[in-house]
């Protein structure tokens, strides 16, 4: 009882000392730290009672973040961009080294048939649902058929760095963890291809709708992580040299040099940590070195995800937002029944997995802020989909921790 209001006065002190400094410009490393210490302490408190620690990272976020009680401006937010592009190379390289194809528990062809059979079903209900309301109810936003198709691509997209961050927090290991990690990618890299398709179609014909522009980018990137992976792979076998300094420097490096040459830090890492999982010794060794300092870039990267959800936009569209999370639910569940049946898996898979792909972040935000500098909806779409991504990346953590718990793959 003392140490939960020794807790909790804490927290009051630096919400105080935030709101003391929210106006000083000089102060924003002070207030940025205040910040994620607020959040630190907020996820091991409610981390007891089962929340996700993400979760709270999230939430601490918003909160503090420009869209709410505005202790940071959106200016503050955008100079941590590098930081967060850090962050999520860091998931992406855990999350490439955890998968392996060589142990013999899941194919690969399993997974793929998987992913595509679910990303098919996913997108063909969910444009087929939005049809019926324009053309039959005239529901006035699914008319333009543009807007049906970007949005029913979108409500398939995940969040892979979610999915392996949950993972982590919660060590879970098994049939259902495996699947849904390899499936986030696999869907991520589909869904940015159909994107790019979409958009050279329905969008204009210039540089942001270049099909060849895009899997170029892709094919590179992928490239480029294997190139960064056998990098890795000739010091841990030859310097050794502390190899958790050396990693994180690396992924510093590259991530600049990603940013600079505009490729994909996310495909360049997750391909690096397969290389180095599947084809060394050492993707075992690479995850050892990070985990020691993963929660600090857990806390960085959803802290920040946090920042950017945009609470108008949220209340804005609140009803149709809460409509298109439920279909998506549904559409969700039945997608990962038929495919899971497709390729004769259990219940974990058929009855489970779709809480694993529930969380959407950086992807989806990103599409919507292309497709609003192109089409004349795209301001209402964009805020719809704020709206739809707020709502998924608060509850997806928790769900994702609860299918886990009842496929007993948490230790």
């Amino acid at each position: 009882m003392k140490q939960n209001i020794y807790n909790t006065t804490f927290i009051v002190v630096c919400f105080l000392a935030l709101y003391l400094l929210e106006n000083s410009l000089q102060a924003f490393p002070l207030r940025l730290g205040i910040a994620l210490l607020v959040s630190f302490i907020a996820g091991e408190i409610l981390s007891k009672s089962g929340l996700p620690r993400i979760s709270t990272y999230l939430i601490i976020g918003i909160i503090t973040g420009p869209y709410a009680v505005s202790f940071f401006s959106l200016k503050e937010v955008a100079d941590l961009r590098i930081i967060d592009s850090i962050a999520l190379s860091t998931i992406a390289f855990v999350a490439g080294s955890d998968i392996d194809f060589r142990k013999g528990g899941i194919k690969f062809s399993k997974i793929l048939s998987f992913s595509l059979m679910q990303f098919v079903i996913g997108f063909s209900a969910a444009l087929l649902i939005f049809y019926i309301m324009g053309k039959f109810f005239h529901f006035s936003l699914f008319i333009n058929i543009s807007f049906i198709l970007f949005l029913a691509l979108i409500l398939n997209a995940v969040s892979p760095a979610t999915t392996v961050a949950v993972i982590k927090e919660t060590g879970s290991k098994g049939k259902l963890t495996d699947y849904v990690l390899s499936t986030a990618i696999l869907k991520d890299f589909t869904i940015i291809v159909c994107f790019s398709i979409l958009l050279s179609l329905l969008g204009s014909q210039g540089e942001e709708a270049s099909i060849t522009k895009v899997l170029t980018e892709e094919f590179v990137s992928a490239a480029s992580g294997i190139a960064a992976g056998f990098a890795v792979f000739v010091y841990m076998r030859f310097v050794k040299i502390n190899l958790g300094v050396f990693l994180f420097l690396t992924i510093i490096i590259i991530t600049w040099i990603c940013r600079e040459m505009r490729l994909s830090n996310l495909m360049v890492f997750i391909t690096a940590g397969i290389f180095l999982n599947n084809f060394t010794r050492f993707g075992s060794i690479v995850t050892e070195s990070i985990d020691k300092n993963f929660n600090i870039i857990l806390l960085i990267f959803f802290f920040s995800a946090g920042m950017v959800i945009d609470l108008r936009a949220l209340m804005s569209m609140f009803g149709l937002a809460v409509f298109i999370v439920i279909l998506r639910i549904v559409i969700l569940y039945v997608s990962c029944y038929i495919s899971g049946s497709f390729i004769k898996e259990d219940f974990k898979i058929k009855q489970l997995s779709f809480m694993g792909f529930l969380g959407q972040a950086g992807v989806s935000i990103g599409f919507a802020k292309i497709i609003a500098s192109i089409f004349p909806f795209g301001d209402i779409f964009q805020t719809l989909i704020l709206a739809v991504v707020g709502i998924n990346q608060i509850m997806g953590p928790v769900l994702f921790r609860f299918s886990l718990q009842k496929a007993g793959e948490i230790k």
